[in-house]
C-alpha cells in the first residue's frame, strides 16, 4: 500500500514489466494523458501515447480536407513526443528496470517547466513546434538528463556519412557520444512530422497552423518524463534504426515533482 501511495503522490505510471525485448531506450516528454496537447497528438497522429505497442505514423491526422500524399512518418516518431535523451543502445550489463526506476528518482527531484508561446517551425525537412523564445530550463533539464542516463548507454561506432549535413563540433559531439544534439546542441522539439518535400512542408504548415493556434499561444508544462522502450530491426547488415516494424513501448511516465 505505502508503495502505491508513493507512486500516486509522484505522479508515476508504469506499463507493467519491461519487456525483454527492447535493447534501445530514450527518455522524452510525451503529454500528460487527457490534457488538450495529448488529445491533439491523438487526432494527428491517429493514436495515442497509452503505453499499446505504437504503430507507424498514418496520414490520418490530414483527414477532413487536410492535404493528401502525405509521406507517413518513419516509425521512430512514436507519437507527439520530445526527446531528451534520444534513442541509443542500452549498455549489455544494464537492464531497463534500473532506467525506470532511476527515472523515477530524477523526475521526483525535477520541477515543472513552462515552454511560454510555441512556434510552428521547420526543423531540417521536418515541421516541430518549439518555444518561440529559448527556454534555458529545458536545455538545463536535457543536459541534466544526458549526464544521469549517459552510463547505461553502448558505446557505438555511427558512420558519419549518416549525418551529411553536421558541423564540426556536431561530428565531435556524434564521435564522442554518439549523438550530434547533446549538451550546447540540444533543442526542445515537439515533431510532428517526418522528412517532407517544399511543396508538403507548405501544406501541412496551413493545414496545422489553424488546429494549434491555442496551444500555440498558450504553450505547455513539460510536468513529466517518459522512457520508452525500443528494438530497432536489423537490415541490410546493419542497425536501421526504429523502421517501420519496430516494436516501440511506453513503459512508464513520471511527473516533474521537485
Amino acid at each position: 500500500m505505502l508503495h502505491s501511495a508513493r507512486h500516486a503522490e509522484h505522479g508515476e505510471t508504469n506499463f507493467g514489466p519491461v519487456p525483454a525485448a527492447p535493447t534501445h531506450f530514450s527518455i522524452c516528454y510525451t503529454p500528460r494523458p487527457g490534457s488538450a496537447l495529448a488529445q491533439f497528438g491523438r487526432s494527428w497522429f491517429g493514436r495515442a501515447n497509452d503505453g499499446t505497442t505504437l504503430q507507424t505514423f498514418s496520414a490520418s491526422g490530414l483527414r477532413g480536407g487536410g492535404p493528401g500524399g502525405i509521406t507517413p512518418t518513419p516509425g521512430r516518431y512514436f507519437g507527439l513526443h520530445a526527446s531528451f535523451v534520444a534513442p541509443t543502445p542500452l549498455r549489455a550489463d544494464a537492464r531497463l528496470d534500473e532506467v525506470r526506476t532511476h527515472l523515477a528518482q530524477f523526475a521526483a527531484n525535477r520541477k515543472p517547466i513552462e515552454t511560454g508561446p510555441l512556434k510552428l517551425t521547420r526543423l531540417c525537412r521536418s515541421l516541430v513546434l518549439q518555444p518561440a523564445e529559448q527556454r534555458p530550463e529545458l536545455d538545463w533539464l536535457a543536459l541534466q538528463c544526458f549526464n544521469a542516463f549517459d552510463s547505461y548507454a553502448e558505446r557505438t561506432d555511427t558512420a558519419e556519412n549518416e549525418y551529411p549535413h553536421l558541423s564540426r563540433y556536431q561530428r565531435l559531439l556524434l564521435k564522442s557520444f554518439g549523438q550530434p544534439n547533446v549538451m550546447s546542441e540540444y533543442r526542445f522539439a515537439l515533431r510532428l512530422t517526418g522528412p517532407l518535400d517544399q511543396r508538403q512542408l507548405e501544406l501541412v504548415s496551413v493545414a496545422l497552423r489553424p488546429l494549434i493556434a491555442d496551444l500555440c499561444a498558450g504553450g505547455i508544462c513539460v510536468d513529466g518524463l517518459s522512457l520508452i522502450g525500443s528494438t530497432p530491426e536489423e537490415a541490410n547488415g546493419h542497425i536501421s534504426g526504429q523502421t517501420q516494424g519496430t516494436p516501440v513501448r511506453l513503459l512508464g511516465r513520471y511527473s516533474l515533482a521537485g
